[in-house]
C-alpha cells in the first residue's frame, strides 16, 4: 500500500470535520477561530496572547482581529500584563463565561456524535496514529 489514499482520506475527514465544527459554532454567532480562543480561555483561565497563539494555532495578525471582534461582542477583555508591559492578558467576561457554559456543553455533545462512531479502542488508536503522523510531519517543518 504505497499510494497516497490515506492522505486523501485524512484530508477529506479533516474537511468534513471543519465544516461540522463551523456549522455547529456558527449557531452561536461565532466562527471557528473565535470559538477556539473562547474555548482556550474557558478551560485555561486568563492567559497571554502569546499562549493563545500556541493553543489555537493562529497567526498574530489574524489573532488581533479575532480578539477585537470578541471584545466588541463583550466576550473577552484584554488587559496589559502587570509583569511585562509588552504583554497582554485575555480574560473571559461574564457574558463570555455564560456563553461558553452553554455553548461548550452543546458543542461537546455534537462533536461526540461524530467521534462516537468509533469505539474507545478505535478512538485511542486514531489519536496515537495521528500523533505519530504529526510528529513525523513536523520534522519537515524545520
Amino acid at each position: 500500500m504505497n499510494d497516497l489514499k490515506t492522505l486523501t482520506i485524512l484530508f477529506r475527514a479533516k474537511d468534513a470535520l471543519e465544516k461540522a465544527i463551523q456549522k455547529d459554532v456558527g449557531h452561536y454567532g461565532l466562527n471557528v477561530t473565535e470559538f477556539g480562543v473562547l474555548e482556550a480561555l474557558y478551560h485555561l483561565g486568563d492567559i497571554s496572547i502569546k499562549m493563545i497563539m500556541k493553543k489555537v494555532l493562529i497567526k498574530n495578525s489574524s489573532l488581533s482581529y479575532v480578539i477585537e471582534q470578541l471584545e466588541k461582542k463583550n466576550y473577552l477583555i484584554k488587559t496589559q500584563s502587570s509583569e511585562d508591559k509588552r504583554s497582554y492578558i485575555l480574560s473571559l467576561t461574564k457574558a463570555g463565561k455564560d456563553l461558553m457554559n452553554k455553548v461548550y456543553v452543546e458543542h461537546l455533545k455534537n462533536m461526540r456524535k461524530i467521534l462516537d462512531k468509533l469505539d474507545e479502542t478505535e478512538e485511542l488508536n486514531l489519536q496515537k496514529s495521528l500523533k505519530k503522523i504529526g510528529k513525523t510531519a513536523s520534522y519537515y517543518d524545520k
